[in-house]
């Protein structure tokens, strides 16, 4: 799908809606990381990104990734994971809305809710209540990526507007 730009009062913010998004759920006490051939990121928090620095596969919680549209290889290597009997891959389009924010006004819109400096320590992921939204939070150069659920899109949006000289866009 193609981003839909919103304009919420003085605030830009531009929605990338994901044509496909799933999440993977490890069973406990199974090596996840041994099965990807040493391609996952084993460590809760970390983050596999492509050639332009996209996040492909996000370690958000412990036993828990989110792989937000996977590349055909990517799909069929988490499918062989699950079918190694390692977890369960579940199709969650439709659950996640990504923001992104503007690297200026970043620091200072989540420090609205979060201390995205400490919840990012030593991760490059996380899940986190963003005000009183379920998200996920990725660092990346300069910058960050966010995922809200998706029922809590327009809640987000309508603070964005009350907060005064914040531009959110991609």
């Amino acid at each position: 799908m193609s981003a839909a730009a919103h304009r919420v009062g003085a605030v830009a913010m531009t929605a990338h809606p994901l044509a496909s998004c799933f999440e993977f759920v490890a069973y406990p006490g199974r090596a996840v990381d041994a099965t990807a051939g040493g391609a996952w990121p084993a460590k809760a928090g970390a983050a596999l990104r492509d050639a332009a620095g996209r996040p492909t596969v996000l370690h958000f919680a412990p036993d828990r990734w989110m792989v937000p549209a996977p590349a055909a290889a990517l799909l069929r290597q988490l499918l062989s994971v699950e079918h190694a009997g390692c977890g369960m891959l579940i199709d969650v389009e439709g659950k996640w809305q990504e923001l992104l924010i503007d690297p200026q006004d970043a620091h200072a819109f989540l420090a609205r809710s979060i201390d995205s400096e400490a919840v990012l320590t030593d991760r490059e992921c996380a899940a986190v209540m963003l005000f009183d939204c379920p998200a996920i939070l990725a660092r990346r150069e300069g910058a960050f990526n966010l995922w809200i659920e998706t029922s809590y899109v327009q809640s987000v949006l309508a603070l964005s507007a009350a907060l005064p000289n914040l531009r959110l866009s991609s």
